[in-house]
């Protein structure tokens, strides 16, 4: 998974997130303040996420 953070005054910040399953990225969803934020993109990240993980077992 990677995200993108792009800031008013050009900072760009990508961060890259390996899940070895559902449950580990879950978890991560847990603790992640943009679910307050937006929660429309939270939503978002949640269903690619999970679309993503769904042939791992």
């Amino acid at each position: 998974m990677e995200r993108t953070q792009r800031q008013i005054h050009g900072v760009c910040l990508v961060q890259a997130m390996v899940f070895p399953d559902a449950e580990s990225f879950d978890r991560w969803c847990g603790c992640e303040p943009l679910r307050f934020e937006d929660g429309l993109l939270f939503n978002k990240l949640v269903r690619e996420g999970h679309a993503a993980l769904a042939h791992i077992r």
